[in-house]
């Protein structure tokens, strides 16, 4: 096997693992807490799914610089978002 085929297989299998135990990892902590589905636990789920995807896809596919650069950036811009808090009553 021809060694940056080797590598790009080894960054994709990586960065579906780190996906797998995100996801694990927020399934196990909602659980322990008994917390439900909220804004914050849908953040962090897409954020799990996404990121990974996006490394996946720059490795795969011949996506250009830009293109990705500004993919990253969409996803860095929701995490970093705020919402206003909820008004009582």
């Amino acid at each position: 096997m021809d060694y940056h085929k080797w590598l790009a297989v080894m960054a994709v299998a990586g960065a579906a693992l780190t996906m797998i135990l995100g996801l694990i990892g927020i399934f196990w902590q909602l659980h322990t807490l008994n917390r439900g589905f909220g804004q914050d636990s849908l953040r962090a789920l897409g954020t799990i799914m996404f990121i990974p995807t996006l490394l996946i896809l720059a490795v795969v596919t011949s996506f250009d610089v830009s293109t990705l650069a500004a993919l990253f950036g969409t996803i860095a811009g929701y995490i970093l978002s705020t919402t206003p808090p909820d008004k009582p009553g």
